[in-house]
């Protein structure tokens, strides 16, 4: 059964709802009274309250529905892993709630590598595309991640359920120069509590049904005309600009911005600049 609540958060109003889907109980926000519906996808490890800081920005364009997508926020996911297939679901029942058969898409690191996958399925039906911070393209730590056979990434996940002695291992390697500190950071928060090693390789388990590579991504962009806007902010070590650049050359409908800030750049400075975007493309 769908729960329903309303709250005040400042000065605007958050509606959170669940859909039901499958075994699964799916968490969405939605904010924003604008004629348009915008679907946003947060990355990993967050949430969809984060994108309740762009309402002032955004209100008055869309209405949007923000998602707990799997093993985050208040999302019920039971399984043991998520597929495209289920993604796709879960934004057509969105759809189905809000009666809309068209919308724009935001996704924020993991979320724009999720929000890519899905062009090939989704591009028809969207108005616009923002990626922000956008995994997905070349993000540092990542190409090992989609390389790992996925025997051996089942193989780990039963192995490291009690993951102290490869932490501590983990620990030592990084001492003596062996282990990068952004990686031994990286497993030492998400291994060690177990909803946290839950959504780590619920994540790497699904990660196949997420990768679409450079040249089919800025094909099908070129192809369709999808109006797209890609938000970086210059202080980012962990997208390969240089990539992201290149990929966006000589597309006229992709927008490359870039914002003073780091790979976290979801707040008040990226809210300003796509309030000006919106605000120009409606006039």
């Amino acid at each position: 059964m769908k729960r329903l609540a309303r709250f005040q958060n400042e000065n605007h109003k958050l509606e959170s709802f669940f859909l039901p889907y499958q075994d699964a109980s799916v968490h969405c926000l939605r904010f924003g009274h604008g004629p348009q519906l915008l679907l946003a996808l947060h990355g990993f490890g967050d949430r969809a309250r984060m994108f309740a800081v762009l309402e002032p920005d955004l209100a008055a364009k869309y209405t949007v529905v923000a998602i707990d997508w799997p093993f985050h926020g208040q999302t019920d996911w039971p399984r043991q892993s998520f597929q495209k297939s289920d993604l796709l679901a879960i934004l057509n029942l969105v759809l189905e709630k809000e009666a809309q058969s068209r919308f724009s898409l935001m996704g924020f690191s993991f979320g724009g590598r999720l929000a890519q996958s899905m062009l090939p399925e989704l591009v028809d039906r969207l108005d616009k595309l923002y990626l922000l911070s956008p995994d997905g393209i070349e993000t540092k730590g990542m190409t090992l991640a989609v390389r790992t056979p996925l025997w051996l990434r089942k193989f780990l996940y039963r192995l490291l359920k009690r993951p102290h002695w490869f932490l501590n291992l983990l620990r030592w390697g990084n001492k003596i120069g062996l282990v990068p500190g952004l990686i031994n950071h990286f497993l030492a928060c998400n291994l060690s509590r177990p909803d946290r090693f839950q959504r780590t390789f619920g994540c790497w388990l699904s990660l196949d049904s997420f990768y679409l590579r450079r040249r089919h991504i800025k094909a099908l962009l070129k192809s369709s005309g999808l109006p797209t806007s890609i938000y970086y902010g210059e202080r980012d070590e962990m997208i390969n600009f240089k990539k992201l650049k290149k990929m966006t050359q000589d597309l006229p409908n992709v927008q490359l911005r870039v914002l003073p800030e780091g790979h976290r750049l979801i707040g008040p400075q990226l809210g300003a600049s796509l309030g000006q975007e919106t605000f120009k493309s409606s006039c």
